[in-house]
């Protein structure tokens, strides 16, 4: 059994649980803990290339994905019907059948919902 999931829900910029929980798997990771994302609803706008948040909505979160290799997080999943369209889209996500999905969350010891 795997040992932390942090599953991302929430729109990116209409509050800070998405980089809430982005900060928590970067800690995570920053002391050797395997953590794996996965990324649904609301929070996969996070994974548009071409975001442009005002001062008010906060830092570009999307930017934090390309260092999630630096930190050992290679695993971010999407479910494959959720999954946006488009070449401007960032590349490094697993998409996972909705099988497969439904039961990623119980391969954990610990799920994170942002």
């Amino acid at each position: 059994m795997k040992h932390t999931l942090i599953h991302l829900n929430s729109s990116p910029y209409s509050n800070l649980s998405c980089k809430e929980g982005l900060d928590l798997a970067l800690v995570l990771a920053t002391f050797e803990q395997p953590v794996d994302l996965c990324i649904s609803g609301g929070a996969l706008a996070i994974l548009a290339t071409n975001q442009n948040p005002s001062a008010e909505q906060g830092k570009n979160l999307h930017k934090l994905l390309e260092g999630l290799e630096f930190y050992d997080i290679e695993n971010i999943f999407v479910e494959k019907s959720d999954q946006i369209a488009g070449s401007d889209i960032w590349q490094g996500i697993q998409a996972l059948e909705s099988q497969d999905w439904h039961s990623l969350f119980s391969n954990y010891q610990q799920v994170f919902r942002f």
